[in-house]
């Protein structure tokens, strides 16, 4: 059962932005003016106050529809930005780390694009114990052992992140130097306690 929100019955609508979802009950008593504002689908009031006077109630209706079409805008600069086309390329390779008890790596390699989204393919990896029961490993690119997946680029802050699954991403691994036309990765750590 869905909780609502609770409105004393002495307080009256007073002001509706509804393109905000902003809405601000009030009421006078003893020359006090107590108001509640309201955000979108809130059963909370965002705030709740007294007012010694209609026009300091005003500015905070005011303070509050600048701070909610702020976030509103960087909402949806972060979104644009999220889905802005990548630059990725196929060949390009990205690294996935995950794991509680253990670090687990996997190398993805870029096999197709579009606009917005890749298709990956994971592939092998060359793996040396430096350690009890860890190590490093890097991606032996074009060595594909796992089957093709499509998924969206997320392009957050400029750079290009895959969500592989629901507790983990992948980021894009850079190559540090290249010998011989053969790229070279900087060693990722792997450990296997569990």
């Amino acid at each position: 059962m869905k909780k609502e929100r609770f409105i004393p019955s002495s307080y009256a609508l007073r002001y509706v932005h509804e393109a905000l979802g902003f809405v601000v009950y009030s009421t006078e008593v003893n020359e006090k003016i107590y108001a509640m504002g309201f955000t979108s689908n809130a059963t909370n009031p965002t705030w709740h106050y007294s007012f010694k006077s209609y026009e300091t109630l005003q500015a905070l209706i005011e303070k509050t529809i600048n701070e909610l079409e702020a976030r509103q805008a960087e909402k949806a600069e972060r979104l644009a930005a999220r889905y802005a086309p990548h630059n990725l390329t196929v060949g390009e390779i990205f690294r996935c780390s995950w794991g509680y008890d253990q670090t687990n790596v996997e190398f993805y390699q870029v096999i197709a694009t579009t606009k917005n989204k890749v298709t990956l393919c994971e592939i092998a990896q060359q793996r040396a114990e430096t350690g009890f029961m860890s190590g490093e490993c890097s991606p032996a690119p074009n060595k594909f052992i796992g089957k093709p997946f499509n998924r969206n680029v997320n392009m957050t802050s400029g750079k290009p992140s895959i969500k592989i699954s629901s507790c983990s991403w992948a980021y894009l691994e850079k190559p540090i130097m290249e010998v011989n036309g053969q790229k070279m990765f900087k060693p990722a750590y792997f450990s296997y306690y569990a």
